[in-house]
């Protein structure tokens, strides 16, 4: 089943391309990791330039057809040597909900996940591991909400949160 995230990646070619480096640079370490977002920045014309250095294309950091079909080809390779591990899922099936005054172990999981969002975007609040769903929290929270066009509610339901995960493993947050 495609997810929405999934059909942004594909009509976006810089994305899509962003993502194929990324996945290169972990087998083949020489070549410069790039941050998914969208837009052709330096790191990844950088990023492309090595690509092309390895692989014996003409060095211009610009993605012709011959770059393409190359970087398809590696890429496809490349994903039988990375192993991602499996998601955990902690959400309990017997809640629909948590919103500010609640506390536990997901609580905490919520806090890193939103803090993993302050760290690698713009405009994203930082948020302190307290294991309890505090104004901080929330307001996060609601920040996330905002920026995923989701219902701006500051409540964990169960769709805000595959959307956080889907993200946050897409994005892979946690590197």
């Amino acid at each position: 089943m495609k997810s929405k995230l999934d059909d942004i990646k594909n009509s976006n070619p810089i994305l899509e391309l962003q993502f194929c480096l990324r996945d290169i640079a972990q087998v083949h370490k020489e070549i410069p990791s790039v941050f998914p977002t969208g837009v052709f920045d330096k790191k990844t014309e950088e990023s492309v330039k090595e690509f092309q250095k390895k692989y014996n294309l003409p060095v211009t950091g610009k993605v012709n057809f011959l770059t393409w079909n190359k970087l398809m080809n590696e890429h496809k390779d490349c994903m039988h040597h990375i192993d991602t591990p499996s998601s955990v899922g902690c959400y309990p099936s017997n809640v629909s909900e948590y919103k500010k005054g609640d506390s536990g172990n997901l609580i905490y999981i919520l806090q890193i996940i939103l803090n993993n969002f302050n760290k690698k975007y713009k405009n994203y609040s930082d948020v302190q591991f307290t294991g309890v769903f505090d104004e901080q929290t929330e307001s996060a929270l609601r920040q996330f909400q905002k920026y995923s066009n989701l219902p701006v509610t500051g409540v964990l339901d169960k769709k805000t949160w595959n959307v956080m995960n889907k993200i946050n493993d897409v994005c892979k947050l946690y590197e």
